[in-house]
């Protein structure tokens, strides 16, 4: 194999994981966010019900 060669393929190698990194902070994010939300529901509904007893 020559440089080239090595050094193409440790670029896609790279940009692979580097696609993988982000999908995973991606996916962490998103559903930290949807975790916050339900949170918040939870909470807002228990205060009502709080309220109106």
């Amino acid at each position: 194999m020559t440089n080239y060669e090595q050094s193409k393929k440790a670029r896609r190698v790279a940009s692979v994981v580097y696609l993988i990194i982000m999908g995973v902070i991606f996916v962490g994010t998103y559903f930290s966010n949807e975790q916050k939300a339900t949170a918040k529901k939870v909470l807002s509904s228990e205060t009502v019900v709080i309220l109106n007893e």
